[in-house]
């Protein structure tokens, strides 16, 4: 049943059927034609009789006449008669017609001849192509398995080893893609296991340093003891937010998150932000101004929380200490928008290209910023139907988080 629905079997059963129809109709044109010729010249032949006897014997009746020449008794004698003449054998009457059906007969036979031969190399053609094809289907699976991807599409067709052609060319294509992307994938993870040991190293090692001066000095002076406390709570929290940040990126990196939709105010999302910042501010004495009309967004409050919350960490790091951080809320027809601006210097254009790349660290930075809350950020915004600006100048950055009404 399958080699039914095969194109090339088809195509052969189709001409081949036609080629016979073709041939059958001619033959049997040809056959009829050469009956209504015999009955012509018997017609001729006992015509030319009849008018003969009845020239030479005008008494003789028509009945008789009729009944003398259809009758069969007669034949024997009437053949011998006309053999004794010569007619029957090589004589003048029937010698053209002889040669005429013999020039039929094998035209007959020719035509015949013709079409079994033409089926027979129709159908070595067909199979000798077919093998070619297959052969061709082989040698481009060998090339695929050898890593050459190239299609020539030049030698597309609609039968079903082309099909099959490009099915493998998909087939191969998409393992191919996977093989790149786990490659991809595990040089990432590499990467971002490399850049967290990195970038953990550092306050790690201050931490473990502070902590062995204070074991090894238990007379140190009461302010020299706070202040070597609060640096390792600072780098410890600092690593906390780090591991943390990282693991919510490898989570949206998963595909597992699960973003809610519900009505929330952005004037709700800021001051948590604020608060859960509140600490970190007083180390460097920042002052936040706000104005926080009531605007709503569609989104995960919480998600969103932590994207703010990353806007306003980085503008913490990068303002001067005892410095003003301003933060409005508004909307307009097309989307809600949080803005914070701070007051530092400023990043340049090259900084702003690769601002939101993980672990990039701009030029003008000195601390142990680490650059993955921006990206974070990014990331939580593009996938609740916003986007992220930045715009930078001397006079301190503003960053802005719009988030669209309706979704594109």
């Amino acid at each position: 049943m399958s080699a039914f629905w095969n194109k090339d079997v088809k195509k052969y059963v189709l001409v081949m059927a036609m080629t016979w129809l073709i041939g059958g109709v001619f033959l049997n044109l040809a056959f009829f034609r050469y009956a209504k010729q015999i009955r012509n010249e018997q017609f001729d032949t006992y015509g030319g009789i009849i008018s003969a006897v009845r020239e030479k014997y005008p008494n003789v009746a028509e009945e008789d006449l009729i009944r003398m020449i259809t009758h069969l008794d007669a034949k024997e004698a009437g053949q011998r008669i006309m053999k004794q003449y010569g007619i029957l054998e090589g004589g003048e009457l029937y010698h053209g017609q002889n040669l005429q059906r013999t020039k039929f007969a094998l035209l007959i036979n020719g035509i015949l001849a013709l079409m079994i031969i033409g089926s027979f190399t129709f159908f070595c053609f067909f199979w000798w192509l077919r093998g070619k094809k297959l052969n061709e289907l082989g040698n481009y699976v060998d090339r695929i398995s050898h890593g050459n991807y190239e299609l020539d599409l030049k030698k597309n067709m609609e039968d079903e080893l082309s099909g099959l052609r490009n099915e493998l060319y998909k087939l191969t294509v998409l393992y191919k893609e996977q093989a790149e992307n786990e490659k991809a994938g595990k040089t990432a993870l590499a990467d971002s296991v490399a850049n967290i040991s990195h970038q953990l190293k550092t306050p790690l090692t201050s931490a473990v340093i502070l902590t062995d001066n204070l074991l090894e000095s238990p007379e140190m002076e009461p302010v020299v003891r706070t202040k070597f406390l609060r640096e390792i709570s600072r780098q410890l929290v600092g690593m906390k937010w780090l591991v943390i940040t990282m693991l919510k990126l490898s989570r949206m990196d998963a595909g597992v998150v699960e973003f809610q939709k519900e009505n929330v105010l952005l004037k709700k999302i800021v001051k948590e932000a604020i608060q859960n910042l509140e600490m970190m501010a007083q180390w460097k004495e920042i002052r936040f101004e706000t104005i926080l009309s009531e605007v709503t967004v569609k989104g995960d409050e919480k998600w969103l929380t932590e994207a703010v919350q990353n806007i306003v960490k980085n503008a913490i790091e990068h303002s001067p200490q005892g410095g003003v951080i301003e933060i409005t809320t508004s909307e307009n027809e097309i989307y809600s928008e949080v803005s914070v601006r701070d007051h530092g210097e400023g990043i340049s254009d090259l900084d702003q290209k690769h601002l939101f790349e993980r672990f990039y660290k701009a030029s003008k930075v000195e601390n142990e910023n680490v650059g993955i809350g921006l990206a974070l950020a990014k990331e939580i915004v593009e996938k609740q139907n916003g986007s992220i600006t930045v715009a930078s100048g001397a006079d301190g950055t503003c960053f802005s988080i719009r988030i669209l009404k309706y979704s594109v």
